[in-house]
């Protein structure tokens, strides 16, 4: 190294640059140079034990004041106003060092880690700024400066500006010792050759990822606008279900700002009788990674709350990760009003019928034993026809009565400890003596007590075995199977009909929902049993569930937890 310059080692470790640091100073003292050393104390110390291990008489040297070590982190703030370096503080203090040092006519070297400590602590600018006063110091006083940078401080592109100017500022640059350390003029080059070919692959994958990054960017700006300019409220959370935005429309229904209802503030507008189901939901979503749906009530600026349909599906990357989740929320607030007045017309009209049809029921009895008496037996067949008709329209009263009650959560339970076994048993029997057209075929069995209402499980079963039939015409058997595990009994109806289609399966349990195949508009119903048996087995904290293929049959299947002694 010659005197008189200004120079800048990038080191990969700390031990190389206590290394070279050691090296520099050494020389210095070894000539008589007086020697400033402006670093952090782990570096001071670790240069010193270099210093002694090569046999400098340090203490004897620190005497004479050719060896001077400062701390460079109790030395920063002296230099410093605000975030830059004041010009008049640097020359008074530095200067007044190198030039205590120099009495005597020596040479003066000088190791500075000052301006690497700006550098880790983000002040680039700084850093900069002091580089070019070191500059302008050395044409007043003539010392040799060794500056040290840690490469890894420069990781990166947003870096090279800066790291080219740094460089600039020295009139020799030091690779780091990966470089410096090889001796050989051959693997220099073959090391200058791989860092070439790293240096375009480097360049060609910044151009890619900024290509990507002006493609995303270009995304997000058109999915934002969509999101704004139409009327549905949506919404964008994190894989742990933070809500990271909502459109305009959010804001101006509730009155509130983005801060207040992003991640998770959203719940202060939720109907307090709505948030814990809709929370336990939306975490049972982000836990499995299942699309979200819910119905509840948002208030409104005016503090009306309104009915909502909320859906959320999540994106994945190409691992299959979620990586965030869009939502919907569509007002239905004016269709729950309709369902409300469609109820109260059906609980008003099948209390109405309710009372003719008993009265009907009861004079079709008394004609049954006079036409009996009189052995009209031609009679008594359409009497039966009439019976039968009646029959079937108070099914229908008592599923609409049923409805209804379950909507306004009034649907009566008398429940007590049963066995389930008998009462399929039971139901089967009662059943294949009005099928002549299938085998019920019973298999199975628990031994177990279950907690509930007898008659409301049994028309549960009824349901699916009547419906096995009904979808069946072409079969003759119907397979009812019981089985049990540690905490639950397993109920399930088996038929080998039609089947259902895939696309219709998640809806089949809704109120008044009807498969639309045209296939199955011979088979007449109003999609009112498989909705009040889901409603009766989750009154009763169990799970009900259909597996099915089309042209393959269909298996419907419940269970419930067995009874607590």
């Amino acid at each position: 190294m010659s005197e008189f310059e200004h120079f800048v080692q990038f080191c990969e470790t700390d031990a190389f640059l206590a290394q070279s640091v050691s090296k520099f100073i050494s020389a210095g003292l070894m000539k008589g140079d007086a020697t400033i050393i402006l670093a952090t104390q782990a570096h001071r110390e670790s240069i010193e034990e270099h210093l002694i291990a090569d046999g400098l008489a340090v203490t004897v040297a620190r005497a004479r004041g050719r060896y001077i070590s400062l701390d460079a982190a109790t030395t920063l703030p002296q230099i410093m106003a605000g975030d830059s370096i004041d010009p008049v503080r640097f020359n008074k203090v530095i200067g007044n060092i190198i030039k205590q040092a120099a009495k005597g006519s020596r040479n003066v070297r000088v190791f500075g880690e000052l301006v690497a400590l700006l550098w880790a602590d983000g002040n680039r600018a700084a850093a900069i700024q002091l580089e070019e006063l070191w500059n302008d110091l050395a044409r007043r006083h003539s010392f040799s400066l060794f500056c040290a940078y840690p490469m890894a401080g420069f990781d990166g592109d947003a870096y090279g500006k800066e790291f080219a100017e740094i460089c600039r500022q020295h009139a020799r640059v030091i690779p780091g010792e990966s470089y410096t350390t090889l001796n050989d003029a051959d693997e220099r080059l073959l090391a200058i050759t791989l860092l070439q070919q790293k240096s375009n692959s480097l360049n060609a994958a910044i151009a890619e990822r900024k290509r990507v990054e002006a493609a995303l960017q270009e995304s997000e700006a058109r999915f934002r606008f969509m999101a704004e300019s139409m009327p549905q409220k949506i919404f964008t959370a994190r894989p742990n279900g933070d809500v990271d935005y909502f459109n305009p429309q959010w804001i101006e229904f509730t009155g509130l700002s983005f801060e207040e209802i992003r991640d998770w503030g959203w719940t202060q507008f939720v109907h307090p009788d709505d948030v814990e189901e809709n929370v336990r939901r939306w975490q049972q979503s982000i836990a499995s990674g299942e699309p979200f749906y819910f119905e509840h009530r948002f208030r409104a600026a005016n503090g009306v709350y309104r009915w909502h349909i909320s859906r959320a599906i999540p994106m994945r990357d190409a691992q299959g990760a979620i990586t965030m989740w869009i939502g919907s929320n569509t007002d239905i607030d004016e269709q729950k009003r309709q369902e409300e007045r469609k109820d109260e017309f059906i609980s008003m009209a099948s209390h109405e019928l309710k009372t003719p049809v008993t009265s009907l029921k009861g004079f079709a009895h008394i004609l049954h034993n006079r036409l009996k008496k009189r052995d009209d037996d031609e009679s008594l067949r359409f009497l039966a026809s009439i019976n039968k008709q009646l029959t079937r329209l108070t099914k229908l009263i008592n599923d609409l009565l049923d409805i209804t009650r379950v909507q306004q959560g009034n649907l009566l339970y008398e429940e007590e400890h049963f066995d389930l076994d008998a009462l399929a048993q039971e139901t089967v029997e009662n059943l294949q003596a009005g099928t002549p057209t299938h085998q019920l075929l019973f298999e199975g069995g628990t031994a177990a007590l279950v907690y509930g209402d007898t008659d409301r499980i049994g028309q549960v079963l009824t349901n699916l075995i009547i419906n096995a039939v009904k979808y069946s015409p072409a079969a003759d058997r119907v397979m009812i199977r019981l089985s049990q595990d540690a905490d639950n009994v397993m109920v399930s109806v088996q038929d080998f009909g039609i089947g259902i289609d895939g696309a219709y399966q998640k809806r089949i349990f809704e109120r008044f929902y009807q498969v639309p195949d045209p296939t199955e508009r011979t088979y007449p119903g109003l999609g009112m049993g498989l909705y009040i048996s889901s409603e009766i087995i989750k009154h009763h904290h169990g799970h009900i569930r259909v597996e099915s293929q089309k042209g393959a049959g269909s298996t419907f299947s419940f269970s419930l937890p067995v009874a607590t002694e």
